[in-house]
This record gives structure tokens, C-alpha cells and sequence, in this order.
């Protein structure tokens, strides 16, 4: 049955990695905000108080741990299943919640964080990009942008959720009534949906696969694609292109509020991630026809100019344009790294390259808000933090031009095919 079908049964494994999105991503990265606030202002609840450079430290070797984790994320799925790895996340998410709403000391901080760290690994890019993989070649970048939706609308819901109810409850009570609410439905949706396709699919996959790559005389391994030139011309842009937009996510309210105010930095904000999600879904649905290294160039320039543009302007459309702008890329630069990836390298190394590239654009996200944060406390304002994220995604588009080895062959092959067509 045809990708393009609305009843391949792929479509039903999109739903559950969107499922797994918007739990990954609601408790595990945008939950971090709520938890922070709870454990260094202490208000009467069972948790301890703690020193805000405790918890981000904590939090930030989290990070550092999960971006260890998925760069292996890809041999876990093939040696033991994608149903059992997402399944295992889903447990270990649940564990770490209870441990996170009893934490009473800075040892149960970390091990909570250290806990939560390989469910983060298990339920967001790099599973979902493993799993879809499985599944799709020619409608898998408007898959992965469909499942990683599920990311935002867990940024809407999950926080605020939390947030509401803990001015009702004590915190441990909101976060274990709001996991234990949610999870089972999760653990449900990825033992129903989750599986191996099955043979003639998956064999179907593989035919359909990327031809263009050029072919490699030995096998390809981490170690060989970490010394290639061609490797980081994938990874380095879109890390320092991630990572610009993580800082900026993190400080834009502090960015914007002396020039908008208030309400209108919360305006800002909305309009930033509505974009987010509109453009990812927008241009979904035709992100796999275009050639990608040239879309993440376009995008990096046009999230430096949004950048200058929040710089220098002093009226409220001109920033609200430029976050819509900068948001657009927000939405769809995630989707690029394993959509190079598949172009640019043999089909059997998809899961393994994927999550390595995802890995190492994790390591550098970690570091975006403390760049923007450490320079604008030396220099006593944003402008320094702004005019070095415009440098870093300038740097970005440089590189991400840059075609050698099986990036060269599949932009001959890809002009090959234009003037095929136009022929006949």
C-alpha cells in the first residue's frame, strides 16, 4: 500500500509518535520551567528548596546524558524493537516524575533527572525519526513534521496544566494526579500502534530508498562519519543553528519585554509558536521534493534577519513580523537533520546517522541559553547575545552550502533529474 494512502498503516504509527512527542517533550522539556520554580521557591510543599544553580545544573546534565543516549537510540530500536524502547521510556518517564515530586534533597535531584534523562532519549527526534523510518522514504519528512507537532501542542498543554493545578494542590500532588492521568493513555497508544512493519513494507522501504548517495567501499560507522568532512557539513550548521534558536526561545521574553511590554511580549511569544507549528505542518507537505541543504540555508539567513530586524526595530508589527519569521524556522529546522541525512547517505545507515547528527545538535542546544545568558550579563545588555547568534547562523548557512562527497553526487543527481524532465 502507498505512503500516500490515508490507510497505510504507517499513519497510525504517526499518531503514537506524536503521542510520544507530547509527553516527551511537555514533561521533559517544557515541564523543566515548572519543576525549577517549585524547587528553589519553596512554598510549603513536601519539596525541598534548593539553589537555582543546583537545579540547572542538574538539568543541564541531563541534557548532556539524554544527548548521550540518542546517539545509541538507533541500535536499542533495532536490537530490541521500537515498541519495547518506546515502551521502556514510557516507564522510565513515570518513574522519574514520582521521583521528581519527592525530591527533598540535591541527591534525589539528580538521580530523578539522571532517571528522566533516558526517556527523553526514547520518546522524541531520534525515536520518532527511527521509528518513522522504519515505516516511510517518500512522504517521511511530512510524517516526522506531523509527529514532532506533537512536541508543541505538549508545550501548550503539559506546563500550563501543571501550573494551574499546582495553585490548587501541593506540587507532588499536581505532577503525580497529571502523570497518572496521562501516561496510561501513552503506554496504551505505543502497545496498540508501535511495531516492525511488517515484511513486505518494510522491504517495499528499502527498495524505495535513496539511490543517489554515492556507494561506500567500507561499512559506515560513527567513528568513520565523525573524521568525514561531509558528516559535519550536516551536523555543524544545523547544531549552531539550533542551538541560536534554543537560546533565543529561552531569553525572548527577556529580550522583548523593554521594548513591548508585557502583553505585548506575550503576543511575541504566541506568535513565535504558532508559527512554529503552522510552517512545520505547512511545509511538510512538500519538504521532501526540495533540495534541503538549500531550505536550511534560506532558513538560517531569514532567522538572522528576523534577529537584526528585533535588534534595531522600535515598533511592535516589525517585531511581531520577525518572530513570525524567526518561528517559521523554528518549526521546520528540526525535521532537516534526518531528512539530509536520508538524501545524503546509504538507506541502512539512516537510524545510525540520524541519531548521531540529533545527539550532537543536543549536546550544543544545552549551551545556547548560557551563551546568550553569560554574554548579556558581561555586557550588560542583549545586543552582543543578538549580533553573535546572526554571526553563528550566517557561519551556519556558509557551511550547510558546502557540497562534498555524497552531498556533491546528489545535487548532480538531482540536476540530472530536472533536465530529464524537462526533456520530456
Amino acid at each position: 500500500m502507498a505512503e500516500s494512502s490515508v490507510r497505510y498503516p504507517g499513519w497510525r504509527v504517526v499518531i503514537a509518535c506524536f503521542t510520544m512527542t507530547l509527553f516527551g517533550f511537555g514533561f521533559g522539556f517544557y515541564g523543566h520551567s515548572v519543576y525549577l520554580a517549585e524547587l528553589t521557591m519553596h512554598k510549603g510543599s513536601t519539596a525541598a528548596k534548593l539553589a537555582t544553580s543546583t537545579v540547572s545544573a542538574a538539568i543541564t546534565l541531563y541534557y548532556l546524558l539524554s544527548a548521550l543516549l540518542v546517539v545509541f537510540v538507533s541500535d536499542a530500536i533495532a536490537k530490541f524493537g521500537p515498541r519495547l524502547v518506546a515502551t521502556a521510556g514510557t516507564m522510565m518517564l513515570a518513574l522519574s516524575l514520582i521521583l521528581v515530586s519527592r525530591i527533598t534533597s540535591t541527591i534525589d535531584l539528580f538521580v530523578a533527572y539522571l532517571v528522566m534523562a533516558p526517556a527523553f532519549a526514547t520518546l522524541t527526534n531520534a525515536a520518532v525519526a527511527n521509528i518513522l523510518g522504519l515505516w516511510f522514504v517518500k512522504k517521511r519528512g511530512f510524517a516526522m513534521s506531523l509527529a514532532l507537532t506533537g512536541g508543541g501542542v505538549g508545550g501548550v498543554l503539559i506546563a500550563p496544566l501543571l501550573v494551574w493545578l499546582n495553585g490548587w494542590l501541593s506540587f507532588a500532588s499536581a505532577l503525580q494526579i497529571v502523570a497518572g492521568a496521562t501516561l496510561p493513555f501513552l503506554l496504551a497508544t505505543i502497545l496498540i500502534w508501535i511495531d516492525r512493519p511488517p515484511q513486505e513494507i518494510s522491504a517495499a522501504v528499502v527498495r524505495s530508498g535513496p539511490h543517489t548517495a554515492t556507494s561506500l567501499a567500507q561499512p559506515l560507522t560513527r567513528r568513520s562519519a565523525l573524521v568525514s568532512a561531509h558528516f559535519w557539513t550536516i551536523a555543524a550548521p544545523l547544531a549552531l543553528g539550533i542551538a541560536v534558536q534554543v537560546g533565543f526561545i529561552v531569553h525572548q521574553v527577556a529580550i522583548l519585554f523593554p521594548l513591548l511590554g508585557r502583553e505585548r511580549t506575550g503576543v511575541a511569544v504566541l506568535v513565535t509558536a504558532m508559527m512554529a507549528v503552522f510552517g512545520r505542518l505547512g511545509l511538510g507537505l512538500f519538504v521532501d521534493q526540495l533540495d534541503q541543504r538549500r531550505l536550511a540555508a534560506i532558513l538560517l539567513g531569514a532567522q538572522a534577519c528576523s534577529l537584526l530586524v528585533m535588534l534595531q526595530s522600535s515598533t511592535s508589527f516589525a517585531v511581531y513580523l520577525a518572530c513570525a519569521v524567526f518561528g517559521f524556522g523554528v518549526g521546520n529546522m528540526i525535521v532537516l537533520p534526518t531528512l539530509m541525512v536520508q538524501r545524503e547517505y546509504p538507506a541502512a545507515a539512516f537510524g545510525m546517522m540520524s541519531a548521531l547528527v540529533l545527539g550532537i545538535i543536543q549536546v550544543t542546544n544545552a549551551l545556547g541559553p548560557s551563551l546568550l545568558g553569560g554574554l548579556r550579563d558581561v555586557t550588560g545588555s542583549y545586543a552582543a547575545s543578538i549580533s553573535v547568534c546572526v554571526s553563528l547562523e550566517l557561519a551556519a548557512v556558509a557551511i550547510i552550502l558546502l557540497r562534498v562527497g555524497p552531498a556533491k553526487a546528489v545535487a548532480e543527481a538531482r540536476r540530472r533529474d530536472r533536465h530529464h524532465r524537462q526533456l520530456s
